[in-house]
């Protein structure tokens, strides 16, 4: 990992080793500098929460057991810091003290980054000697987090990047919810839109991690931000219905549907998904229970986006606000299409368990494997694998005939969970 230094007024990496490397020895790779300070202020918030939360913002509550030793916690935290380091780096090295249109855009100073990477640099140094010991307990990390809360909280570039995640402008929007908000006159609906798009920014984060099959720990932070912004977003709305009341009529009833519809998906993901994640210790378990919460999430937000939306608009096409749309509702029925299919042969197999039912069930399952098997969640195609080699593998009628049974059972509840997608609301299942 590269921090930067100061070094006559200009930001220079520091390698592995030690080295020193003058800015003018290279020539840095264009970068989005907007861009990169946007993410910075979406980690830096997340930074904030998690700290704040002591670590735990989806400690598991249900057993009240919590673990003593935080030393995840702290890597975790060190990671995100270590990675905002680097965006501000990058933001110094592709402006000047007399171009710095990008930072100034966000009301921010070059002086004050320069001074905000010297206070992260400063925190890392603490967070690693703290990472030394054997474990950290909950106290040793409360006093690490305070501490960095209060650095960086005294730096004016912190607060107005913690704070911009949360500004109402468009800059904080996806770029076609931004398209969609900008140059209409201000509303209950057009607001609300605005406050999804923001966490819907942030979820983002945790999409590209998932594409570029980055190590997926630290998307904590990034959950835990969009946590506490969907929860103020849900007290906002409440506070909005109730103040319109019935003389809000239809508006009324968008806003209540809205933020039901987001305090259900948010129960879901964090219980089923998020409530003990830094607990899990297998990649596999991180990896599938990070894909299946920024699914809930993300495609429930963007659900009720576009249903807003169309309150205003009713010529808005969802494939185009959301462009991700078209590709997950065509796999998504095309998935639940050949469950059902193959639910359908699993029973004729088991009610006649001999060798044509059998092989059409095999062949059928050896299909799904090499086509839409990947459509299922990471978490559920490891279950669904093993009953296949399972079917395959087994030859005695009275040793198939029960696996059979079980994974017709499983075939079930799978296709009730996949029928659940946000993406199917509005596509009612027909057999074929």
């Amino acid at each position: 990992m590269t921090i930067g230094i100061i070094e006559n007024d200009v930001e220079a990496p520091v390698s592995d080793a030690g080295n020193f490397a003058s800015a003018d020895s290279f020539t840095p790779a264009p970068v989005n500098v907007s861009q990169v300070v946007l993410e910075t202020a979406r980690w830096l918030g997340g930074i904030d929460v998690f700290a704040s939360a002591g670590g735990r913002p989806f400690a598991d509550l249900r057993t009240g057991i919590a673990d003593s030793d935080l030393s995840r916690e702290a890597r975790i935290l060190s990671a995100t810091l270590r990675r905002t380091a680097h965006n501000v780096f990058l933001v110094l090295l592709h402006t000047s003290s007399a171009k710095d249109t990008a930072a100034k855009t966000f009301g921010i100073g070059r002086a004050d980054l320069l001074s905000l990477s010297q206070a992260i640099r400063s925190e890392l140094f603490r967070l690693d000697t703290a990472l030394r010991g054997d474990t950290i307990t909950a106290a040793e990390f409360r006093f690490v987090a305070d501490a960095l809360l209060e650095r960086l909280r005294a730096e004016p570039a912190y607060v107005n990047l913690v704070s911009l995640v949360d500004r109402e402008t468009t800059d904080n929007l996806p770029k076609t919810v931004a398209a969609f908000v900008r140059g209409r006159e201000p509303s209950p609906i057009v607001d609300t839109i605005a406050l999804f798009g923001r966490v819907l920014a942030v979820l983002d984060l945790v999409g590209g991690m998932l594409e570029k099959d980055e190590p997926l720990k630290p998307a904590v932070v990034l959950f835990a931000k969009a946590h506490a912004m969907t929860g103020e977003l849900i007290d906002r709305l409440n506070r909005r219905v109730q103040r319109m009341g019935e003389a809000g009529g239809a508006v009324t009833d968008s806003l209540d549907g809205a933020s039901y519809t987001a305090a259900v998906e948010l129960k879901k993901a964090v219980a089923q998904e998020l409530l003990g994640i830094m607990s899990t210790r297998s990649p596999v378990g991180v990896y599938a229970r990070t894909e299946a919460a920024y699914a809930q999430l993300s495609e429930s937000f963007q659900q009720i986006v576009t249903v807003l939306s169309r309150d205003l608009d009713a010529s808005v096409d969802p494939n185009e606000m959301f462009p991700n749309f078209a590709a997950k509702l065509e796999y998504s029925i095309r998935l639940r299409n050949e469950l059902h299919s193959i639910a359908r042969l699993a029973r004729a197999a088991e009610e006649n368990c001999e060798k044509k039912t059998t092989e059409a069930l095999n062949a059928r399952l050896n299909e799904f494997a090499a086509s839409s098997i990947r459509f299922l969640f990471y978490k559920d195609i490891e279950t669904f694998e093993r009953f296949i080699e399972e079917i395959r593998v087994t030859r005695q009628t009275k040793d198939l005939v029960p696996i059979i049974h079980r994974f017709g059972a499983y075939l079930e509840t799978l296709f009730a969970q996949v029928n659940m997608r946000s993406v199917l609301e509005g596509h009612p299942f027909e057999a074929q």
